[in-house]
């Protein structure tokens, strides 16, 4: 009869899953493994795992990376205003758009250089930015 996951035993699972979370997490932003594994610790997706009855323990390593929106989330990066991730793009950004693109093909153009943002969130930009409007 195979094991039952219990409270007292779901501790056993997490080590493997929270080493392969914070693998993805270093190689992912770029940073040393002991940040990426606290990071991981302090994160709302931890919290789950440890509770048995959210199941996240059936979870892979991928999965909880996803789940819990450590993908999407920049390494110690704090957005808001003054801190567009569009910022160091700004010239390029304006270039493009005094040349008649559109704000889709700027965010296009923008995803080609590893940057995701949508059309809106660049017009937001371009308002902000463009002094000639």
């Amino acid at each position: 009869m195979p094991a039952q996951i219990t409270q007292n035993n779901v501790r056993l699972l997490i080590p493997g899953k929270a080493a392969g979370v914070a693998m993805l997490i270093a190689e992912k932003r770029a940073v040393p493994p002991k940040t990426a594994l606290l990071e991981f610790y302090r994160s709302k997706t931890y919290r789950e795992l440890e509770r048995e009855s959210s199941k996240y323990w059936h979870y892979s390593p991928e999965q909880l990376f996803a789940a819990g929106g450590l993908s999407r989330r920049a390494a110690g990066i704090k957005r808001g205003p003054g801190r567009s991730a569009l910022l160091p793009f700004r010239d390029m950004i304006l270039t493009l758009w005094r040349d008649r693109n559109s704000a889709r093909a700027i965010a296009e153009h923008l995803a080609e250089h590893g940057v995701r943002t949508t059309p809106q969130n660049v017009w937001k930009f371009i308002q902000r930015h463009d002094a000639n409007r």
